[in-house]
């Protein structure tokens, strides 16, 4: 006897089948996507891309672009539990070295930024087969942690050339580099932040203006001399004389307290700093400058291993990253810090404002380090060093604090005989590596975005009395010290 399953059933058992068998596909190609992209995010922690921008092609904010409200965790309230230094060792920082710190630089721009592209320097669009099938955000992955646009170097390239007698850079800096040389995204960055004034700078003197004659290095450097004062925060200055914490404060200045020195070394974070084997000679100076969270450990042979200043930026003060309260990087050695404040150099104002709380840490760590030398920029020093860099130039530049690496050049110039300032210009080794401890890759860190580091470098360039074969292959300046310059009532170099 035949039994016939009925239509509906039918129907059922066949729709149930259908609804398994596609629950099956959906879990299969959900586990895929799933290892696809754990192996995506593998792949952009070791090649320090960040993921939004491997998939969605986002461009990555960086350290040039301070913000009042950012992610870093600023440390409120109460006291916290010290964290422990694992290593005990000077010059080593806890936590990841390959984790980029967020110390002031622009948006995440690359070789396209130092000019228009030629052919040769043009990315190369994916083709093949391939590149067909696979959906666009693997196609944005692939090219953003392979392609050479996005972490090439901007020397040892075979397809560029960038240093040399005919590169787009020449062999060394170029004094008369302006925002009109960059690319068209970098060029739009500066202009953005020229436009701004968030410190309330009044534009005054000769500088901004195109044709303008040019001063020579003797010159600047005593117009660096007579115009700029080395200062720093004391106990008898208001409004800090009336607080509570007022004797955490020196009792001198900075200036009194330090040097003279006969020769000095300023060492940049700049990652062309690898493989330059300049570490003895750095540590043969009587004094070294370093900055923020620049360690020595692993890098001696590239950086030296000693630290007589420290000058460290508010923001890396006050982020939670950089263990500033507790790490042994930060305790040996001299601390300066300085922190963005307005034009007008009004203590009080700056005090009840300031970008980040660089008084509140500054008394904790006072409290927790009290044998610590440590002190604090007056902010009319910012401002000052900032003037010259304008006065000196042929365009407006950028309304904002001159750079940590210029303002410690500065500082070095007041305590020593003759400064040596690794890797500020540029060497033959010049990289997109921002920082030579960490991966992370910004042409904004050389060119400059929020600070006027273009502009910067350009003095600097001007005022060096070695020689450009020196800053070819050592990324070497050399700057007397205020000391050793002779200049007239007129601010004119002596001779």
């Amino acid at each position: 006897m035949d039994y016939k399953i009925p239509a509906a059933a039918m129907d059922r058992v066949s729709l149930l089948w259908r609804l398994r068998r596609r629950a099956r596909r959906g879990a299969v190609c959900l586990a895929f996507f799933c290892v696809s992209m754990a192996l995506l995010y593998a792949i952009c922690a070791e090649n320090s891309v960040p993921v939004t921008d491997a998939i969605f092609g986002v461009r990555a904010r960086t350290r040039a672009q301070p913000r009042a409200h950012s992610v870093i965790k600023v440390l409120r309230g109460g006291a916290k539990s010290m964290y422990i230094d694992p290593q005990k060792l000077p010059g080593v920082i806890p936590g990841d070295p390959h984790r980029p710190i967020p110390v002031l630089s622009s948006q995440n721009h690359t070789l396209a930024d130092l000019g228009p592209p030629s052919k040769q320097m043009r990315a190369r669009e994916p083709s093949g087969f391939l590149a067909h099938l696979l959906p666009r955000p693997f196609r944005r992955a692939l090219e953003s942690l392979f392609g050479a646009q996005r972490k090439g170097e901007l020397s040892g390239r075979k397809d560029v050339e960038f240093f040399g007698p005919h590169g787009l850079l020449g062999e060394v800096w170029n004094e008369d580099m302006s925002s009109s040389m960059l690319g068209s995204r970098m060029k739009k960055v500066v202009q953005n932040y020229q436009a701004m004034n968030k410190y309330g700078v009044k534009v005054s003197g000769p500088g901004g203006i195109s044709g303008r004659p040019k001063l020579s290095g003797p010159e600047l450097l005593c117009q660096l001399k007579e115009k700029v004062e080395v200062t720093t925060l004391t106990s008898d200055l208001q409004p800090f004389s009336v607080l509570p914490w007022a004797s955490q404060l020196p009792l001198k200045q900075l200036t009194s307290d330090l040097g003279p020195y006969r020769s000095c070394a300023v060492v940049s974070s700049a990652g062309s700093l690898r493989n330059s084997g300049l570490g003895k000679e750095i540590d043969s100076h009587d004094a070294v400058l370093r900055f923020n969270a620049a360690l020595t450990s692993g890098f001696e042979k590239d950086v030296g291993s000693k630290t007589t200043i420290r000058l460290v930026n508010s923001q890396v003060m006050a982020s939670d990253d950089n263990h500033f309260l507790s790490s042994s990087l930060y305790s040996s050695g001299v601390l300066v810090a300085w922190d963005p404040a307005p034009f007008s150099s009004d203590l009080t104002q700056w005090y009840n404002r300031t970008d980040y709380p660089i008084f509140t840490q500054y008394q904790r760590y006072r409290r927790l380090h009290p044998q610590q030398p440590f002190y604090i920029l007056h902010p009319r020093f910012e401002w000052q060093v900032w003037q010259r860099i304008q006065d000196n130039m042929a365009e407006p530049i950028q309304k904002n604090p001159p750079s940590s690496g210029f303002l410690g050049t500065v500082l070095m110039m007041s305590l020593c005989e003759v400064v040596h300032v690794y890797e500020f210009l540029p060497s033959r080794r010049k990289t997109e590596l921002c920082h030579y401890y960490q991966r992370f890759y910004d042409a904004a860190c050389t060119l400059g975005a929020y600070h006027p580091l273009l502009y910067e470098k350009n003095l600097v360039k001007r005022m060096n009395q070695g020689s450009n074969r020196e800053i070819y292959i050592s990324g070497r300046v050399t700057l007397p010290g205020f000391s050793t310059i002779n200049c007239t009532a007129e601010g004119v170099p002596h001779h």
